[in-house]
């Protein structure tokens, strides 16, 4: 989809007209400054896939003079639509009887190592997967490019990812880019 169909009629045409070339721009901007040593190769490539689109959009409006909130605004909506397509491929695999298992391997192989989380597991069982999280690079990567209060988006996607879901159930109670403490994910499946 290209951004200036999404945002048409949501931001001033002289800008529309550009959107998606100043986006690229920004965002190859943004993916330079990640290749200056301080990240690692994962963490890039993580950074490429799911994190700088959201941060470049989000600055390409800043920079057309749009306020700060109604630039997260512009984002959160193809966060959400980005989301919703996530989340309508999660709803057709919980439909087979044991994706439950694959689901909590999936996650169980992401979050290996520490480049993209730190993280423990509490729980891991058939009926709840119970995952606390330290350390996470989309707070990091935010961090890193100034943008603290866009970090909250990536927090809430994960409503929408996990949303909706028949046999699955997620529960928070705070996340780091939101000031908490921690990631505290609960999972339940029935």
């Amino acid at each position: 989809m290209e951004l200036n169909k999404m945002y048409k009629d949501k931001i001033p045409d002289e800008k529309l007209a550009t959107l998606d070339t100043d986006y690229q721009r920004v965002l190859q901007s943004l993916i330079q400054k990640t290749q200056d040593g301080s990240w690692t190769l994962n963490q890039q490539k993580r950074q490429r896939s799911s994190i700088l689109p959201r941060i470049a959009l989000y600055k390409t409006f800043l920079q057309y003079g749009i306020e700060k909130e109604k630039a997260i605004e512009l984002t959160r909506e193809r966060a959400e639509y980005l989301g919703n397509k996530a989340n309508k491929v999660l709803k057709t695999c919980f439909a087979f009887p044991c994706f439950s298992t694959v689901f909590r391997n999936v996650f169980r192989k992401s979050m290996n190592g520490t480049e993209i989380w730190t993280s423990q597991f509490l729980k891991d069982n058939k009926k709840e997967l119970d995952i606390n999280i330290y350390k996470c690079l989309w707070k990091d990567t935010c961090d890193y490019f100034g943008c603290p209060e866009l970090c909250e988006l990536f927090c809430s996607g994960d409503w929408i990812v996990f949303g909706n879901i028949r046999r699955l159930t997620l529960n928070r109670t705070q996340t780091l880019g939101t000031g908490g403490n921690v990631c505290d994910f609960r999972f339940r499946f029935s």
